[in-house]
């Protein structure tokens, strides 16, 4: 064996080593840059030096994790994206509640995620993430990925009907998504807001709800918004709709 062989993998153990140190970097620096986005003016961007500062790095090993301003801007918008979706999709839990407790529930995280990270959602407005090269913001691609996960759900319900309609569930979905990402946005920027939260997710609710019945009905299901969703799925897989 030669000595370049001998090498080789010793080299390829330390690489392999040093994946976990250089992750954890990353996420600091990303945790960095996003606090110090709550904490500036809105459209105030922290130099590479204070991101750095917070990260407890030197601004040379920032450089090493990322190849510029412009990929760690990327990396963040990601990364913020991510936390938003995971939000959203933990209160889209089928398990617990009625369509309608699902979907106040969704909306009212929403509402209460921008209202909580107002510099977050500009940031993210401002730019592409990591997978959105050809978006101008990274929203299009969360409202997207949002979309997706709710889809997800609404298919499972079609499917125990046999409702195989796929640009339908689509279409309708990512309008729901949009519209309540949206007027939320809307409400949350206003200096005096004619709704209160109560009243906006109980509004936005009601128009998802309305969707999705419009929807639900012209392929001949009637749903029942205030009976838990589990057992509405369990009769209508049963086959039993006389209370559904």
């Amino acid at each position: 064996m030669s000595r370049a062989d001998s090498v080789a993998p010793a080299l390829g153990g330390r690489r392999a080593r040093w994946v976990p140190h250089n992750d954890e970097r990353r996420e600091r620096i990303i945790a960095a840059a996003i606090e110090l986005l709550d904490e500036n003016a809105p459209g105030v961007e922290a130099p590479m030096q204070q991101i750095a500062e917070r990260a407890g790095l030197a601004k040379s090993v920032v450089y090493r994790q990322f190849s510029g301003r412009d990929d760690l801007d990327r990396q963040v918008r990601s990364a913020i994206c991510a936390e938003f979706a995971a939000t959203v999709d933990a209160a889209l839990d089928i398990g617990a509640g009625s369509i309608r407790v699902i979907l106040v529930r969704a909306v009212g995280a929403v509402v209460d995620w921008i209202a909580e990270h107002p510099r977050r959602d500009e940031f993210v407005r401002r730019g592409p993430g990591v997978d959105d090269p050809d978006n101008l913001s990274a929203m299009v691609g969360l409202q997207a990925e949002i979309a997706g996960r709710a889809r997800q759900l609404v298919s499972g319900l079609a499917g125990v009907v046999g409702v195989a309609d796929e640009p339908a569930i689509d279409t309708m979905t990512f309008a729901i998504v949009t519209m309540t990402e949206s007027t939320v946005n809307r409400w949350t920027r206003d200096p005096a807001p004619a709704l209160t939260r109560t009243q906006l997710v109980t509004a936005v609710a009601g128009y998802a709800w309305s969707v999705l019945d419009g929807v639900a009905r012209e392929h001949q299901l009637t749903l029942d918004p205030d009976r838990p969703l589990l057992t509405v799925l369990s009769e209508l897989a049963a086959g039993d709709t006389a209370h559904s």
